[in-house]
């Protein structure tokens, strides 16, 4: 965080960047530690000394970001993220995904788009798929709140909230409902500075959903692009008919697979080859 001093002749707050220079310098006769995982998406398929690594989705401290048109079945592919992540049972859905160094830590799953009740339906996904109850993961549904209220609230779950120390993924569908305008690029610059001063100073992973521009793939407004270029992760959805794909668009480091996902008869997400979807409408 940047240290200030008060201006004691116009009460203005100023930075001071000299101490900002001193805590910002890289000192490169130290090692960095490289983040943690929080989520992985299959494995390397080079071994390095013996080992084939998982592949990063997404790690403590970064921001995520989950893409697609409408209709595409992004959400179903959230609570497939955060089933794994948890695990259980869930690996049944999708063996490739799975979730690391999430002991104790909450799972925040933030809606501002649907009503309660199709919420409710998206959020019991999880305990579904994972097999059981899951008591640090919270369903939180915004929908009737202004963008103004949403950030509000985000301020107050990451710097105030009980459960501010311990949050492992927090997940905000969608991204978009936190700004007044998309285009708007003060705007979605400072809601993007947001997430990045959270996801750092909380230590946990950001994900979240936006919709694609018309005809494109290129993310909504200037908020996608504006955000994009700050993700570690960049993941599209894409409906193909009775399935969805899901592609790693961007990542920093090797990419995971694309995969493709349908939905079973019990309305939930599973990894598939080439099975048809019978329930998808």
């Amino acid at each position: 965080m940047f240290e200030k001093i008060t201006v004691t002749e116009n009460t203005e707050t100023k930075i001071d960047y000299k101490a900002v220079h001193k805590s910002s310098i890289i000192d490169l006769n130290k090692t960095y530690e490289r983040p943690p995982l929080a989520i992985s998406i299959g494995f390397d398929s080079v071994a390095y000394n013996g080992h084939h690594y998982p592949l990063r989705f997404g790690t403590y401290g970064n921001i995520s970001m989950i893409k697609g048109e409408e209709k595409a079945r992004k959400t179903f592919f959230k609570s497939m993220l955060l089933s794994c992540a948890i695990g259980g049972r869930a690996s049944v859905f999708n063996n490739d995904i799975q979730g690391h160094n999430l002991k104790d830590k909450y799972i925040i799953d933030i809606d501002t788009e649907q009503d309660k009740y199709d919420n409710w339906l998206s959020a019991t996904r999880i305990p579904k798929m994972v097999g059981a109850e899951y008591p640090l993961y919270k369903a939180v549904n915004l929908r009737e709140y202004t963008s103004k209220e949403i950030r509000g609230y985000l301020e107050w779950l990451f710097t105030e909230s009980e459960y501010k120390d311990n949050l492992g993924i927090v997940s905000i569908d969608g991204f978009v409902d936190c700004v007044d305008d998309f285009n708007n690029q003060v705007e979605c610059k400072d809601f993007t500075r947001d997430l990045m001063r959270y996801s750092t100073t909380s230590k946990c992973h950001i994900t979240g959903v936006l919709h694609l521009n018309p005809n494109s793939d290129k993310a909504r407004g200037h908020l996608g692009t504006i955000l994009q270029q700050k993700c570690e992760t960049v993941v599209i959805v894409k409906d193909e008919g009775d399935y969805s794909s899901v592609t790693c668009q961007r990542g920093r480091g090797k990419k995971f697979d694309a995969f493709s996902f349908t939905v079973d008869n019990n309305w939930l997400p599973v990894k598939t080859d080439d099975v048809k979807g019978e329930n998808w409408r």
